[in-house]
């Protein structure tokens, strides 16, 4: 469903990713990992196209997208959940639903009843500000906001960041549901070895702008050896 070709990308000139190759099959739920500061942040932007590609290709369903903006990939059917969830604190949840539905033209009713099914905390804060929730309350809302427009692939970029432990299982537990009931496919870049074994089939392991393991279940069940690989 989604690869990448020795992809080169970063600021201002200069490559974070130093010729990244990854391969994400359909219906899969991969996490990439590594320490901070390595550049699996700049992976996730390159791939929705927040980060310009310097060299090497973006290949999406059979398409190179590399050279496409982000709203064009959105429209293709990639949905992504930045670091730091960011989602429109002076709207109401209702409001940052409705966003993330423009994509389609408008929410549908089955829509959000499926969105909300999945996160019914949504429904009860149907009307609140944003901006006032809980951090874990807010990823879920981030989500929920990238789920309405029925993406193919999902992008999460450290979903467990500033969220307390309970609601971590939850989101885990609710991104696997998703992926058995729908088979959207999930890339997540995350540091919590709960989390990542809770949802991954597999992982990508990074380190100075390139991938340099690749982990399958077994190899995830060993702490010590995840722990190296996310040492700081």
């Amino acid at each position: 469903m989604l690869s990448t070709l020795s992809l080169r990308a970063g600021y201002g000139g200069k490559p974070v990713l130093q010729g990244l190759d990854l391969e994400v099959r359909e219906g899969e739920i991969v996490a990439v990992i590594g320490r901070n500061g390595v550049g699996k942040s700049t992976l996730m932007k390159s791939l929705i196209g927040l980060v310009p590609t310097m060299d090497g290709s973006i290949i999406y369903r059979d398409q190179r997208v590399e050279q496409l903006s982000a709203f064009r990939r959105a429209r293709l059917g990639i949905g992504y959940v930045p670091q730091g969830r960011d989602v429109f604190p002076r709207l109401s949840v209702g409001e940052n639903i409705a966003v993330g539905g423009m994509r389609q033209g408008g929410v549908s009713p089955g829509d959000r009843s499926r969105v909300l099914g999945y996160f019914p905390i949504l429904q009860e804060r149907w009307s609140q500000r944003a901006g006032t929730m809980s951090g874990g309350q807010q990823q879920q809302l981030a989500i929920g906001r990238v789920l309405v427009a029925n993406p193919q692939l999902i992008l999460l970029d450290e979903p467990s960041e500033g969220i307390q432990p309970n609601i971590v299982q939850d989101i885990a537990r609710i991104m696997v549901q998703l992926n058995k009931d729908t088979g959207v496919t999930v890339v997540l870049v995350e540091q919590n070895i709960d989390m990542i074994r809770a949802m991954a089939q597999r992982c990508y392991v990074m380190d100075k702008g390139r991938i340099v393991a690749e982990l399958d279940r077994d190899a995830l069940a060993d702490g010590e050896a995840m722990r190296r690989h996310l040492a700081v």
